[in-house]
């Protein structure tokens, strides 16, 4: 059982206590900006008058995170696209250019399901690890295509084990922001293709890409709104999956949307009714 008097009027802004059995634990006057709870044991714990809210230092990691994975995405999907532009079914170079699309279109439809649906998670850390595996991997190897393969398969397979067993977001902000730039490359790619097709009349095809340039325009947008919400959950002190059964959250300020993303009324911030919920993941 954790002490309970451990974590009392302490500085623990952007710790992640994730997964961990608190119960009974005393986080009273904390500053505990930026710090993850996620699916902890907190039955009974007292949160009263704990500084919570939004880390200044989280902020500032998750977009970093963001950007730096935006640029690799986009180089790497760029470059594997415009190579596959005017590549059509006789070309010998057209079943490796299907791959691609596969693994872009699993990338992007896994991350914008993923928070739903939470056994999809591996699929879009496989696939959103091993098109930026394939990628490098193969760049560095002199554009060696078993070499490729292999780097693919090692780097999914990382991301898996990192997504699965690491306690922070990172990971997850890392998948999304590849599976957002996986959807938007197969959205680009099939609007490019289908205005190809319709300007030479060929429009029974030239539609069906249009759809499909449609479909991923709109996973596009769902990734990203999964990223925003994961980017702000990961900034913020956040309970989702905790159990929050009878804790005291009495002087601690919580915006309306947190109270109802975490099961917890208005006035419960502020009485010492007790919360009696878990958050639902």
């Amino acid at each position: 059982m954790t002490n309970v008097q451990k974590w009392s009027n302490r500085n623990l802004r952007n710790r992640s206590f994730r997964g961990q059995n608190l119960q009974q634990a005393n986080f009273s006057g904390s500053d505990l900006r930026g710090c993850s709870f996620d699916l902890a044991q907190l039955k009974g714990a007292n949160f009263d008058r704990a500084r919570v809210g939004y880390g200044p230092e989280s902020i500032l990691i998750g977009l970093l995170v963001v950007i730096d994975f935006v640029g690799l995405a986009f180089y790497a999907m760029s470059q594997m696209l415009f190579g596959g532009l005017g590549v059509t079914a006789e070309v010998s170079t057209y079943p490796y250019l299907m791959a691609l699309l596969g693994f872009l279109a699993s990338a992007g439809i896994s991350s914008a399901i993923c928070p739903s649906r939470r056994r999809v998670k591996p699929i879009a850390a496989l696939t959103t690890g091993a098109l930026l595996g394939f990628f490098y991997g193969g760049v560095m190897l002199k554009n060696d295509p078993l070499a490729a393969v292999m780097t693919a398969c090692i780097a999914g397979a990382f991301t898996v084990v990192m997504s699965a067993f690491t306690r922070t977001r990172l990971v997850t902000l890392a998948i999304y922001t590849v599976g957002g730039c996986a959807a938007y490359g197969f959205c680009f790619f099939s609007g490019t293709r289908a205005s190809s097709l319709l300007n030479v009349q060929q429009l029974v095809a030239g539609v069906g890409w249009s759809v499909l340039c449609l479909v991923f325009l709109g996973i596009t947008l769902q990734v990203i709104a999964n990223l925003l919400l994961e980017l702000k959950d990961f900034a913020h002190t956040s309970w989702r999956g905790a159990d929050l059964s009878d804790v005291n959250l009495d002087d601690i300020q919580l915006d309306s949307y947190k109270r109802n993303r975490y099961g917890l009324p208005s006035e419960r911030a502020r009485t010492r009714e007790p919360a009696n919920s878990t958050v639902s993941g």
